[in-house]
This record gives C-alpha cells, structure tokens and sequence, in this order.
C-alpha cells in the first residue's frame, strides 16, 4: 500500500529539440520560419521553457532534456536553464537520492535500433551529461520515443539505473488496477529493472487535446477524480514537455493550476518519480513488449526502415540509415586503427571518453593518461576522430527519422554530420574516405520529392567548406 494517504500523480515531461545549424560549432543561426524569434529554440525558450520555469513548474514534476537543448539552455538561455537545474536540487535536497529530472540516451538515439556498442556508448554518455549538469546519480532513464528492448534494459541496470517509465500498452500481463506501479521486469542474468506504467488514455488528452479539456480544473474534476477509482494507488501522466506552452499556447499555466491546486482537490498528491520509488518498491512483476514504442507502428519500422501506404513514402528512411551506417563504419575503422598497436579496447575508450570530458578533463590530457606512449601527432589526430565519433553519433538522433520529409531540416543535418566527420578524418589522417558516401546517399530517393540523398550531400558540402570530394 501507498505512503500516500491520497493517490499519488506524477506529471513527467520530456524537453527536446533535434539538433540543427553547423555540426562542427553547433551554433543553429538564423531559423526564418521561427519568425519573430531568432530560431525554434530560442522561440520555443520564450513561449515554453522559460514559462514553465518561471512558474515553478519543473519543482513539482519529473523530466528529462535531450542533451543539445539542455546545452543551448546552458549557453543562451541561462536564466531558464538555472531554475530547471535549481529545481532538481531543491528536491535532492530534501529527499536524496531523489530528484526531478532523469537522464536519457546522450543523443536521442532509438535505442533498439543501435548497435550493442553504440547503446552503451548512448546511455553512459547520456548518463556523463545529467551528472554535469544535475550533480548527482539519476536514479532513472527516459527511453527515446520509449523505445524499449530487452538488452537495452540490461545495458541500463549495469549502468546504476533503478527505473524506466512505459505506456501501458508496452507491458505484458499489467494489473488491472495497479496504477502506474513501478513494477518489476526480469532481465537475464538475474537482474532486475523497475519500469512505471503511463496512463495512455490522459497522456494523449494532454498530449493531443489539452486546449479542449476546459481548463486544469474541469479537467481534475470531471476526469482525473472518476479515474481515481481505477488507478490503485498512483497514476503517471507522461508526454512531451513542448505541450505546455509551445505545442498549446498558454498551457503551461494548465500544468501549474493541475499541480499545484486543482490535483489536490481531485484526491491526489503530486509527487515525482524518484521520490515515488523510493518510497514504494516494486511488489509486482511484468514483462515487456519487445522492440516497441509510445507509436503505434509496429517493430520500429517508421524509425528503421520507412514505410510505404497511400500517399505516403518515407521508404528513403531504410537507405539514409545505410548510408549513414557506412559511413559510422569507416569512422570506426580509422578509430580502431589508431588503437590496435596499443592494447586497448577502443570501445571502452569511447564509453569512457565524453564523461571524462563532462569531468573536466580536456581530450589531450584524457588520452595522454590512458594512451601515455601515444605520439603527440597521433594524439591531435585521435582528437579529430574523438570529434568525427560525436558527429556519427549524432546522426542517429531520432528526429532524423521522424521527420517524413526527405528534404527536411533533420535528414539534412544528418548528412551534413557524416560528410563533416569523414571530412574532418580524412584532412587529419589523410585516409581517402569520399567513395562510399556519395554512392550510398544517391539511393536515398523518395516517390514524392525530386530531392535526393546526393543533392543533400553537396549542398552541405558547400555551406560547411568541406573537404570531402574535394580531394
């Protein structure tokens, strides 16, 4: 049985944007279509992010900030990035280890969808960066489109990670009336992992309706007070934190009457997650739906290879992911080969490389304590491929397959990230690394646009200065 004398409700948002601009300085520029503002972040700042901190919101929900907005926060938004971090510590304060915020995969990568290395490498770098900006162990982990397999589950215990959140529908055999749980999910090799149930149905009101449900108190009335008599002892509200305030306008005021003053009044104590957990471990156990997301499309397939139905084509989706993966691929050669005659397992540098870096600890001075007989030209080299290795990394952000469009922001920022990294490699090294890429994105085509993956590629080229064709 609960703590709570009320039933619990956690609120949990999830903050991103994908990342956009020039992928060597990371600087987005001028964004026309965000007009009055200077780019969608800096909008989205105005009309979201700042507002909902202001108001005190993110002290009374849970979150997560994919890395590059968090960042930009940091830099240009420093006012709104230091009530969001302000208001994590004020719970860690009071209930360590419990906080607000989770940690989530380093660059929004889908994580079933990655290669076993490159998940580990998602989820310690993703790990790295909540530590520098929160200053704690998160306890949990938000899933990229809740994208869910069982050796990512894994991959997160051996972590130190405690807990996941799911929809509803992504659990097997979930208690009739076990609210939001957590629950217990076996794992091999005897381990365990805790994961909260999310209530589907008023995650999409607020998701996707939230202008029409009459206000936060209407709403706690007429539909979170008869829900109570279902939920058992806690209910999880989980959906894109752009909802208050960007995807809805005003909005945000809706989340801070809902938890501060019009939940309680419908029964229920707002809480977080950590808190929540710590407070009521897991008495049930549950099995997961493999390979699934918060979409309805089955098996990952609008992420991994696209689909074709009617009128829609994102089958490109499938070749942009190959191309994208040869390209991850002769990176990763060069990168081993810099590290064969030394011993090391290159994948365990990697994992260990950009925490070290949110350490504190500058890349020269990460490779000369690991790699000490390592010659000075080949350490500003292995510097440049550390580098080109975030730029593959980022290609995989989710949003690069999210995006129907061929020719849109996303799938361009994804090409230009493979060609500045092969680029950046082959002036360090001197290795030849422009064949394959052209001939791969020449097959990234789409029945509904004249755009092809090769337009796409020379147009970065020319607005970033590359080298790679050049040659």
């Amino acid at each position: 049985m609960s703590k709570f004398e009320r039933t619990a409700l956690v609120v949990y948002g999830h903050f991103s944007q994908p990342p956009r601009g020039n992928p060597l300085t990371n600087e987005i520029g001028e964004e026309a279509d965000a007009a009055p503002y200077k780019n969608w972040n800096d909008r989205i700042n105005q009309t979201s992010y700042w507002p909902n901190a202001e108001s005190g919101n993110f002290e009374r929900i849970s979150y997560s900030f994919s890395e590059g907005l968090i960042k930009w926060l940091e830099t240009d938004a420093p006012d709104t990035y230091k009530r969001i971090v302000e208001a994590d510590q004020k719970t860690a304060a009071i209930f360590a280890p419990a906080g607000n915020a989770l940690a989530t995969a380093h660059n929004h990568v889908i994580l079933p969808l990655a290669r076993k290395r490159d998940k580990k490498t998602q989820i310690l770098w993703g790990i790295g960066n909540f530590e520098r900006h929160f200053g704690r162990k998160p306890l949990g982990f938000w899933l990229p489109e809740m994208a869910v397999d069982m050796e990512t589950l894994v991959m997160l215990v051996d972590a130190g990670i405690q807990y996941t959140l799911l929809t509803s529908k992504q659990i097997k055999n979930l208690p009739s009336s076990g609210g939001a749980g957590p629950y217990w999910v076996n794992l091999p090799g005897d381990k365990q992992i805790a994961v909260f149930a999310r209530h589907d149905d008023l995650s999409t009101q607020l998701s996707f309706n939230i202008h029409n449900l009459g206000g936060a108190g209407f709403w706690a009335r007429e539909t979170l007070a008869v829900t109570r008599k279902n939920v058992g002892s806690s209910l999880l509200l989980a959906t894109a934190g752009e909802t208050f305030g960007h995807h809805f306008a005003g909005e945000e005021q809706f989340l801070y009457w809902l938890v501060n003053h019009e939940a309680a009044k419908s029964g229920f104590a707002v809480t977080t997650l950590d808190r929540y957990f710590l407070q009521n471990p897991p008495k049930q156990t549950v099995e997961i739906e493999e390979r699934t997301t918060w979409s309805d499309t089955p098996a990952l397939t609008e992420w991994a290879t696209g689909t074709r139905d009617g009128k829609k084509d994102t089958l490109w989706k499938g070749a942009l992911r190959r191309a994208l993966d040869n390209a991850s691929s002769d990176i990763d050669h060069v990168y081993e080969d810099f590290l064969v005659s030394y011993g090391i397992d290159p994948w365990e540098l990697r994992h260990e490389f950009l925490p070290a870096i949110f350490s504190g600890i500058s890349a020269e001075d990460f490779i000369a304590e690991r790699i000490p007989n390592m010659p000075k030209v080949q350490v500003e080299q292995l510097k440049v491929v550390f580098q080109a290795i975030r730029l593959t990394q980022r290609m995989y952000n989710s949003y690069t397959f999210t995006d129907n469009d061929i020719a849109g922001r996303q799938p361009r920022y994804a090409i230009a990230c493979a060609a500045t990294a092969l680029s950046i490699v082959q002036e360090a090294t001197g290795r030849d690394l422009n064949d394959r890429l052209p001939a791969d994105l020449a097959v990234v085509t789409s029945t509904q646009s004249s755009i092809t993956g090769t337009d796409m590629l020379r147009d970065a080229i020319e607005q970033f200065n590359l080298t790679l064709l050049k040659t």
